[in-house]
């Protein structure tokens, strides 16, 4: 046995059971193994000496999707994402070798210095085709990946300048979705803001939390917290909530400036003036948006300053998407279940926009929309408002 780090918190856990209808993998298997109380005896099992460390048990350990829906409806406020991102390092318990050659290689680079280069790469690779290839990784690639060419610095454009704020843009937005990050960084001019985009800021971290890789996401987090590290910035925005809810949780003085881009503009959206849009749109809300970092602002209310725009939600109590990350790469079969579970309500209704305000979701589930042949954008609900904005 080789815990090093001190695992008393799964004391906590009173086994009341609060926390197995919230939990995506018990629900599909119905396995106690598979439930959070059920990870935390194993965790608990294992650090007291009681367990050996087998396949079984790491496997259920790595089933976990992370998503802390436990976490919200637990009356003992277990710290139960810690405690599964301490037992994944302490163990290196990870299923990231279930990747192919491609995949491992795809992430390693989103992560690094060379997102712009990545960028480029991909670009190209859908210009001669090869996103055609039958190979998985192809099947989350949207279909126009934008340039990812930014200025250091935005002025507003408009008369009333409100402040200075700095946007983080994340690795996977970066490069899969700088649409998302051109169309935050027009909102915030017409809202009445300069936004600077850092050009030395890091992955999160949030990947590498997950697997259990502590030394690497605490390197990139004092990266981002060197590069944000500026007194003139009235707010740190974020448009992917996974790196938001990462960010947040920094142990440093970043955490408390970081704001979703949502709950940031929401204020000053009453100024500007939006074009109509007959159209429906239905919002999906990412588990870190509910359960780590939840948003003060009804996304519902952003979106109605467009007039005409007919919107619905799932339902609050709507399971994780499974896109969690990487695990859509690393539990394929559970991804792809916890998805169509997902989008099922959508089969019998014509929806022309789907917006989610995470771009792991948004690749996850953009994917099962063309498998299952609906013809539905999917969007940050920012790049809907960019959209209309009348200027």
């Amino acid at each position: 046995m080789t815990n090093q780090i001190n695992y008393t918190d799964t004391d906590l856990c009173v086994k009341c059971g609060l926390c197995l209808p919230q939990c995506p993998t018990y629900n599909l298997t119905k396995n106690e193994n598979e439930s959070p109380r059920g990870r935390l005896a194993l965790i608990q099992g294992w650090s007291e000496g009681h367990l050996e460390l087998t396949n079984t048990l790491s496997e259920h350990l790595d089933n976990c999707l992370t998503c802390r829906a436990c976490e919200q409806m637990c009356p003992a406020k277990v710290p139960y994402a810690r405690l599964i991102n301490d037992f994944r390092g302490d163990t290196n318990t990870t299923e990231h070798n279930k990747l192919s050659l491609l995949e491992r290689s795809f992430i390693s680079r989103l992560k690094g210095q060379y997102r712009k280069s990545l960028n480029f790469f991909l670009r190209f690779y859908q210009k001669v085709g090869l996103n055609k290839l039958p190979l998985q990784l192809n099947t989350y690639l949207p279909a126009k990946i934008s340039s990812n060419q930014f200025n250091e610095t935005y002025p507003t454009v408009v008369a009333e300048r409100r402040g200075h704020v700095a946007l983080f843009t994340g690795c996977a937005t970066e490069v899969l979705d700088s649409k998302t990050l051109e169309d935050t960084v027009f909102l915030l001019q017409h809202c009445g803001f300069d936004v600077s985009i850092p050009p030395n800021q890091h992955c999160c971290g949030a990947i590498d939390l997950h697997a259990g890789n502590h030394q690497q996401a605490l390197k990139l987090a004092q990266n981002n917290q060197n590069t944000f590290d500026n007194t003139h910035y009235d707010a740190v925005i974020t448009v992917a909530s996974g790196c938001g809810s990462t960010l947040a949780e920094y142990d440093h003085a970043l955490s408390k400036k970081v704001v979703d881009i949502s709950d940031f503009i929401a204020p000053y959206l009453s100024t500007l003036s939006f074009k109509p849009l007959k159209a429906s749109a239905w919002l999906h809300t990412p588990c870190t948006l509910k359960n780590a970092h939840p948003s003060t602002t009804d996304i519902t209310e952003l979106l109605a300053n467009i007039n005409e725009l007919n919107i619905r939600s799932f339902k609050p109590n709507q399971m994780c998407c499974g896109a969690a990350g990487s695990y859509m790469l690393t539990h394929k079969e559970t991804a792809t279940t916890l998805r169509d579970q997902t989008i099922a309500p959508l089969k019998d209704h014509t929806i022309d926009y789907l917006l989610t305000s995470n771009v792991g979701c948004a690749l996850h589930i953009r994917s099962g929309l063309k498998q299952a042949g609906l013809n539905t954008t999917t969007l940050h609900p920012v790049s809907l408002l960019a959209q209309q904005l009348k200027v």
